[in-house]
């Protein structure tokens, strides 16, 4: 029986784990410890990135606003030509409804 593309998933990504935390305590390069290992330095990599994005703390900070610049409510830009204006005075429910369509859609 064929095993589930999830579990196959979570295998790579168990196997991939094992192996950025050993390079990491390793005092190699990334480069050497691959060629050590007979590892694709490109899918070390994918890996390594992956799992530091999923580890990424969400922080907000203020930054400060020059005097000279006039600024009108909120504008997030997401990337990939993706923008979110909200415009000054909105209310929490604003916010709410925001961010509950940034969850859906991560």
């Amino acid at each position: 029986m064929p095993r589930s593309r999830k579990a196959t998933n979570e295998k790579l990504s168990r196997y991939w784990k094992s192996n950025i935390e050993r390079w990491a305590t390793s005092g190699l390069t990334q480069t050497e410890y691959c060629r050590r290992n007979d590892l694709s330095k490109d899918r070390f990599t994918y890996w390594k990135r992956k799992f530091k994005r999923q580890n990424l703390p969400v922080e907000f900070i203020q930054l400060p606003i020059p005097a000279n610049i006039h600024t009108t409510g909120l504008k997030l830009n997401l990337g990939q030509g993706v923008q979110i204006e909200i415009p000054d005075g909105f209310t929490s429910e604003t916010l709410e409804r925001v961010l509950a369509t940034l969850r859906s859609i991560s």
